[in-house]
């Protein structure tokens, strides 16, 4: 399971609550969450993931290089 933590901004906690989800149109995740830890609330985006083909990705070392310049070549995987 793809699990994503987002750490109180005010108190550093690891483990808070989401409290209310939205999807914009974009598919973008905006999520309303609290910390049980000092009452903090905020909220924080997700961007939707992006596939891409292993040819796109070129490593050198321990970074990583996308070698496409078009977006769209990323729609027909």
């Amino acid at each position: 399971m793809n699990q994503t933590y987002c750490p109180c901004p005010k108190c550093s906690r690891p483990r808070t609550k989401v409290v209310l989800t939205n999807r914009s149109t974009n598919e973008i995740t905006i999520r309303r969450r609290w910390c049980p830890a000092c009452g903090h609330r905020w909220y924080s985006i997700q961007h939707p993931e992006i596939a891409v083909r292993d040819s796109q990705i070129r490593w050198k070392g321990s970074n990583a290089r996308f070698t496409s310049t078009d977006p769209l070549a990323l729609a027909d995987l």
